[in-house]
């Protein structure tokens, strides 16, 4: 086995695996009476991913679902994606990788939009 030293600037540009760490962050648009389905089939797959419904589309004849799932996870996730697409039919809104931190959490709004603070 070949061991190889890593240098501190080595390690300044790999970081820690928390450090590395990201998440798929999508947004999915469903038919309102759809959406039951889509959250029971979300709670059986229980740690794919985090979700909530986007408060914008509550009055809406459809809603908007927000997803954080690890991309550990991304061939579940895409699987899981691909088994419902023909009960749900989702339309995918936003699809983007973000970095795993609070930092960047922080920065989202519901929507996938940045806040007012980082925007001006």
């Amino acid at each position: 086995m070949i061991s190889k030293t890593t240098s501190s600037e080595d390690r300044k540009t790999q970081g820690t695996p928390e450090e590395k760490a990201k998440l798929r962050h999508l947004i999915l648009r469903v038919a309102k009476d759809q959406a039951a389905f889509l959250y029971f089939q979300l709670e059986a797959n229980e740690g794919l991913a985090f979700y909530s419904t986007l408060d914008q589309s509550l009055k809406e004849s459809f809603r908007d679902i927000e997803l954080f799932s690890p991309m550990s996870l991304e061939p579940e996730l895409n699987h899981f994606l691909e088994a419902i697409h023909p009960q749900v039919n989702p339309l995918i809104i936003l699809d983007e990788i973000i970095d795993d931190e609070e930092s960047a959490a922080m920065k989202l709004s519901k929507g996938g939009k940045k806040s007012n603070k980082e925007n001006g």
